[in-house]
């Protein structure tokens, strides 16, 4: 699992702006290389997630897009939580 992070500059519960932290697992495929794959771009993914709001405590949806290529997939992304002590960006 690798840790990402995710700016929301304007909350829609608060109008603040938060910085979340998020763990991200990837699936590690091995394949042999070919000069298509060497080629190939990686694609974006779109993810809705749910978070909170820091200021208010509620809930809202948010859409996140992270890359992914046939050789590294997005197997699952987890919310971990607010990343800094003043809950803003």
């Amino acid at each position: 699992m690798s840790d990402e992070y995710l700016d929301i500059p304007n909350c829609p519960k608060c109008k603040e702006g938060h910085r979340y932290k998020l763990k991200v697992e990837r699936a590690i495929v091995m394949k042999f290389l070919t000069m298509s794959d060497m080629s190939e771009q990686p694609r974006k993914v779109r993810i809705t997630r749910l978070f909170t709001c820091p200021i208010k405590n509620e809930e809202f949806e948010a859409n996140l897009t992270l890359t992914d290529t046939s050789s590294n997939r997005i197997k699952s992304v987890e919310v971990e939580g607010i990343t800094n002590d003043n809950n803003k960006i």
